[in-house]
């Protein structure tokens, strides 16, 4: 069972950033990262579904830098990601001519191979990553701490395989067989796992990327921010206007900067109160500046698109708890 969140207690407050689903809205995720290395904001754990579990993965596990992941969001094209989601429908075989394609993606996956759920970068103390089992409409959540059985990298595929485009991931967890895809089609924007063990986080940072006011009320965050009240930021990357192709470079810079704009004058002042002396455990990093030194990610012209099998598809979050 999951219960109510405690109130943070002797000042040993614990922050998770949540970063939900949204599939070629995802390099959002990575200007909100951006952004909040800039201003020094602890972060202590951080929770991923779909598009979201590929950040946190190549971010906290595999250690890669801001700069990093946001070149292979721009070095990942659509093409690819259509051959690769090919290939594993008809096991690994891809016509010739876009095996060329399917080999990019499947490089970027091997890095996760050598990353696991307990050795973990830049301050990050555990990773959490949604699934859901389409056999049963059950979610399945694996984090450090309570991994069960699966390797980060099986985890970070399956959260992150849209159905009908990938073919699900089979793995017997609990002792159950399951057909295991998309963490979206359970919860968009998963902040139940953020507060109850083994994160137990007391305060929450959410990049919410539904797109739509549907999509945002399946995610429930309206519902936790009754709940959490001043514990709970909620971030929502927007674009002024339609820029660039679908998936291309123009639109993962536009996204990119959405993110960090989103992390504005309005989210700054809860940031500041939990950063408040003897108010989160932060190992120091506490200083929240409103000016800070910007680093800008590479930019590249031309058709591309992030991360492997990212996801858009969000369905109700009220599911059974694997």
């Amino acid at each position: 069972m999951i219960g109510r969140p405690a109130a943070p207690a002797g000042g040993q407050n614990r922050v998770a950033l949540v970063l939900g689903s949204g599939g070629f809205r995802g390099p959002a995720h990575i200007g909100v990262l951006s952004r909040l290395r800039e201003l020094r904001v602890p972060v202590h754990a951080m929770i991923g579904c779909s598009v979201g579990s590929l950040i946190t993965a190549y971010y906290a596990a595999a250690g890669q830098s801001v700069e990093e992941i946001m070149e292979s969001a721009f070095g990942t094209g659509v093409l690819a990601i259509l051959s690769h989601a090919i290939a594993l429908r008809f096991g690994g075989r891809t016509p010739k001519m876009l095996a060329r394609f399917s080999d990019e993606v499947r490089v970027r996956l091997q890095v996760l191979e050598g990353c696991d759920f307990r050795t973990l970068h830049h301050g990050i103390e555990q990773v959490g990553f949604l699934i859901h089992d389409q056999r049963r409409g059950e979610r399945v959540f694996a984090v450090t701490g309570r991994e069960r059985g699966f390797s980060l990298s099986e985890a970070v595929r399956a959260s992150s395989r849209l159905p009908f485009l990938f073919p699900p991931l089979r793995k017997e967890v609990d002792g159950l067989e399951r057909e295991l895809v998309d963490g979206a089609l359970s919860a968009p924007s998963p902040v139940i796992h953020a507060v109850a063990a083994p994160v137990s986080a007391s305060h929450v940072i959410v990049v919410d990327l539904s797109g739509s006011r549907r999509r945002s009320k399946h995610s429930e965050l309206a519902r936790w921010q009754r709940i959490l009240r001043d514990r709970l930021v909620v971030l929502r990357p927007r674009l002024p206007r339609s820029i660039g192709l679908w998936g291309s470079g123009g639109r993962v810079r536009s996204w990119y900067e959405a993110g960090r704009r989103a992390v504005d004058a309005a989210a700054l002042t809860p940031l500041r109160a939990w950063a408040a002396p003897g108010s989160i455990a932060s190992a120091g990093r506490t200083n929240l500046s409103t000016e800070p030194e910007r680093r800008d990610p590479p930019s590249r012209p031309g058709r591309r698109a992030p991360l492997a099998e990212p996801a858009t598809r969000a369905l109700p979050s009220d599911r059974r708890d694997a």
